[in-house]
């Protein structure tokens, strides 16, 4: 057999590994929905627990998940706490990666002696067939209508980042290319003369100098600086690649180049189709009296919320979408040549569209400048919708769920809490029988923001069947509520530099990004408009408590007049504490925070919760976060799911509370312990 066949059929050897990672992971989205109707089925039935695996079949499968996401979740402990992107990723990326890369390195010197100078050459050509491989897995993985996402039930966001990586090895094994040819012409002196007489080579190295841009400039730091220009950069310099690549590599191996070129159009015209169908009137002539303009449907008002948020809302809308997905959203007239990813905050059941954006600098600071000097609904302006996008499991399907959210990750959880009552209210199957939901603000103002759907949620009825409770905390602890500074106006997934965490999970994610797709702000933002001595809080309307509250359920209502009416002292200088004793009901519960100092945990004064429902527990704090799903896995009597959105501090802190007490409790391994999913969006992109 000769070499250039050899090397050929290698490298389809390297396809057979990655399609084979692929067709793994259809048959795991194919298995989970077989579970979701069958769970669905038993609860229409009346069946007990339909959440819990019965039949041996789905006994073995629920172990051999628990302990695959036990093992793909695990992180160490964060080095940098300050600085996410610098952390040691989950173990589960960590595997694959290092997967990819062994193949690859396993195939290209298969066979080889290094130390024979003879075969450097060949070693080098196979590294370029590796090379070309990999060049359609790189695109596979980059499309936003994701033939790879579909099969895996995963939305393009929570595969960036493989997106990424691929790419990186790609350089990996261009690198040994060049390097070995270069070391065998460097024996006779003829690298020089070889770049100044062989447009062969020289193509080969200006491809690898480019690839090597796209590599740099991939990087969160860099890319985030400005994202518009990164995209545009990103899509010229890949052209430039491509175009390259076909001048230095045989016909034979054109294949592998036109793959991806087909993969890509095919992306942007799927892409584009729906975006057309979306967004152009002559398709949606019923809804043309609430169109903007007579080309475009899409018509969105603004409105503007407390601390610094813009209310953007579509009536009518010409879209479906499943809760917690998002949209890249276009306003022509107010952000030209922009498109920002905003995750949708209502359901489709409104009838509207809604978004809550958190203003920062650049587009989303334009959007809330307008929405304080507009008058909706008479100023409509005409928008253009790119979505939606997101996936995640259908949550009825698990027993209990606990949904927790940090600042505007509220935008994400809310949506999907409304969704289960609403199920549980119209008598839809539901496997659900408790929902729980977790809430960290840094300003009491921004409870507003969801504070008519709280109150939806709390006056409808659910028949009995879902039992429903939410607790918000105020705390100034940054990294449950600190968005991180906007990096770029669409964002970055949650796993590079070292691996970004997802992700949108995120899965996720996901996912995720500032609502601009799971949204970020930055403090010069901030407007604290309230009088610090006119609120019971330390700081007013901001609480400067990071003290850990322990447990909520020792905070009970009598504690306000215990108290005085005064509702938080931890940043006093005069702060008085008293010891929580189980005997006496004591009703403040004293808590050490991280500075050694004793803290009361008690609730907000009956003034500051005057428009909440009263199933809403509000509290000044941070919330004990292993403490709180610990309680609720223990009351789940089949599988639970905990989803978290929010600043990558707190999903970090959910993961390592989830593989902990899934790792404590042993579940689905002979203790009675059932299963736990976990779905998070991280803040960033």
């Amino acid at each position: 057999m000769s070499m250039i066949m050899q090397n050929y059929e290698l490298a389809q050897v390297y396809w057979i590994f990655a399609g084979g990672a692929i067709v793994i992971a259809g048959l795991v989205n194919l298995k989970e929905k077989l579970i979701y109707r069958n769970r669905l089925a038993e609860a229409a039935k009346s069946s007990v627990d339909p959440a819990r695996p019965k039949h041996p079949a789905l006994k073995a499968w629920a172990t051999i998940t628990a302990i695959s996401r036990e093992m793909f979740s695990a992180a160490p402990p964060a080095i940098f706490p300050k600085y996410p992107q610098l952390n040691i990723p989950p173990l589960g990326p960590m595997l694959l990666i290092a997967a990819n890369i062994a193949l690859l390195l396993s195939i290209t010197f298969w066979k080889f002696d290094l130390n024979y100078n003879r075969a450097w050459e060949d070693i080098g050509m196979r590294a370029a067939w590796m090379t070309m491989a990999q060049l359609p897995l790189v695109f596979l993985m980059a499309g936003k209508r994701n033939i790879v996402g579909f099969i895996s039930g995963s939305s393009y966001e929570r595969l960036q980042w493989i997106h990424r990586w691929v790419a990186r090895c790609l350089f990996i094994t261009a690198t040994i290319h060049m390097a070995y040819f270069m070391k065998s012409w460097d024996r006779s002196n003829y690298v020089k003369i070889k770049l100044e007489t062989d447009i062969i080579s020289r193509t080969g190295l200006g491809a690898w100098c480019v690839l090597l841009w796209i590599i740099l400039s991939s990087f969160a730091p860099i890319r985030n600086v400005r994202y518009e220009f990164f995209v545009i950069q990103h899509v010229i310099s890949y052209i430039g690649f491509i175009t390259m690549v076909i001048i230095h590599s045989p016909a034979r191996a054109h294949k592998w180049v036109w793959a991806p070129i087909a993969l890509y159009f095919f992306d942007k015209l799927a892409r584009y189709a729906y975006l057309l169908y979306n967004n152009l009137s002559i398709f949606h002539p019923k809804k043309t009296s609430t169109t903007a303009s007579k080309l475009l449907t899409c018509k969105a008002t603004f409105m503007a919320l407390p601390d610094r948020a813009t209310q953007i809302t579509i009536k009518n809308p010409t879209f479906t979408w499943a809760p917690g997905q998002h949209v890249f959203l276009s306003c022509p007239t107010l952000l030209p040549l922009q498109s920002h990813p905003f995750t949708i905050a209502s359901l489709p059941s409104d009838n509207e569209c809604v978004f809550v954006v958190r203003a920062h600098r650049g587009g989303t600071h334009r959007l809330f400048r307008h929405a304080k000097t507009c008058l909706p609904p008479l100023d409509g302006k005409a928008v253009i919708i790119d979505g939606p996008y997101g996936r995640t499991r259908p949550l009825e399907q698990f027993d209990t769920v606990t949904l927790i959210a940090g600042s505007t990750g509220a935008t994400f959880t809310t949506p999907l809490l409304r969704d289960l009552v609403r199920r549980a209210r119209n008598g839809d199957p539901l496997v659900t029988t408790r929902v729980k939901l977790i809430w960290v603000v840094k300003n009491r103002s921004q409870i507003e923001w969801f504070l008519k759907e709280l109150c939806e949620v709390f006056s409808t009825a659910t028949n009995g069947n879902l039992d429903v409770e939410a607790s918000i905390y105020v705390t100034c602890d940054d990294t449950l509520t600190k968005d991180h500074p906007l990096l770029g106006s669409e964002g970055s997934s949650v796993l590079d530099m070292m691996m970004e965490r997802n992700s949108r999970g995120s899965g996720s994610s996901s996912t995720a990004s500032d609502d601009e797709k799971k949204p970020r702000f930055d403090d010069s933002f901030v407007e604290d408009s309230s009088d610090p001595n006119s609120s019971p809080m330390c700081g007013g309307d901001t609480c400067c408590c990071t003290a850990t509250i322990q447990d909520e359920d020792a905070i009970l209502p009598s504690s306000l007049s215990a108290a005085g009416g005064v509702t938080c002292q931890c940043n006093k200088n005069n702060a008085t504490t008293s010891n929580t004793s189980t005997n006496n009901n004591t009703t403040n519960n004293n808590i050490t925070n991280e500075k050694g100092k004793r803290s009361s945990g008690t609730p907000t004064s009956a003034s500051a919760r005057s428009a909440i429902p009263a199933q809403v527990h509000l509290f000044t704090g941070r919330p004990a976060v292993k403490t709180l799903i610990k309680k609720e896995l223990e009351r789940a009597a089949g599988e639970a799911a905990v989803v978290a959105c929010g600043p990558r501090g707190l999903v970090g802190l959910v993961r390592e509370s989830v593989v902990a007490l899934s790792d404590e409790r042993a579940v689905c391994k002979g203790s009675g312990a059932m299963g736990v999913y976990l779905h998070t969006e991280a803040f960033g992109w």
